[in-house]
């Protein structure tokens, strides 16, 4: 009995996996070639689970890095979390792996709502690398990439989608005809977090970009947080 439901498990993961792979080279066309990736989690997380996790897009812009097209090529042997197994240092900072601010907060964030940060679905609104938010392509880009989040979502079916920064918030509140958002103080001068409730009846959440903003600084917000998806 178990092996048979090894090989189950097995098989639904490769469909999964071939579902993403398959919407992305129907969606992206020449965005393929360009320095990004598909997901930020492992592969394993291509399952049903309470949450989505969603950035802008993938920062830097290190000429090595490989292209969407050859991320898709390696994503059913993905198994690391870019949030917690990376090296995100820069020529002018160094942090360990997993020691980012924007990694400690995903970490302090999911901890908190009494989720295995491994088995979060993590990903960026747009796949294509960039150095800054204005070389991300904005809405035009976000809209050739949004069937694969539409694919990503079927499988996953999550409870909350849980946005960092405002144009993945703004993006989806307006594509899934959100509810009017609900703005919080956030603890940091004036900004905030926001939440909206999707037609499709996930809840939304945005918070501040969490490169700049200390989440795990706020345990107040987090208990707010987790008492608003239940």
């Amino acid at each position: 009995m178990k092996e048979c439901m090894t090989m189950n498990d097995l098989s639904a993961h490769e469909r999964n996996v071939a579902a993403v792979v398959r919407k992305a080279e129907e969606s992206l066309g020449t965005i393929l070639d360009e320095s990004g990736t598909i997901l930020y989690s492992s592969c394993a997380t291509l399952k049903p689970g309470k949450y989505y996790f969603l950035g802008l897009n993938p920062g830097g812009a290190d000429a090595n890095t490989k292209t969407i097209r050859e991320s898709l090529g390696n994503l059913g042997a993905l198994t690391d979390c870019a949030y917690l197994d990376e090296d995100w240092g820069s020529d002018s900072r160094s942090y360990s792996k997993g020691c980012h601010p924007l990694q400690k907060n995903f970490k302090g964030l999911f901890e908190a709502l009494g989720e295995n940060p491994r088995a979060v679905c993590a990903s960026n609104l747009i796949f294509s690398r960039s150095i800054g938010e204005k070389g991300a392509g904005g809405i035009e880009r976000a809209k050739s990439c949004w069937p694969v989040h539409e694919a990503i979502l079927e499988i996953v079916r999550p409870a909350a989608i849980i946005t960092f920064g405002r144009q993945p918030f703004n993006f989806i509140i307006d594509k899934l005809s959100g509810t009017a958002s609900e703005d919080s103080r956030a603890g940091h001068g004036n900004w905030t977090w926001r939440c909206s409730i999707l037609k499709t009846d996930e809840k939304l959440i945005g918070l501040p970009h969490l490169s700049r903003y200390s989440l795990t600084s706020h345990p107040d917000i987090l208990h707010q947080i987790k008492e608003l998806i239940g």
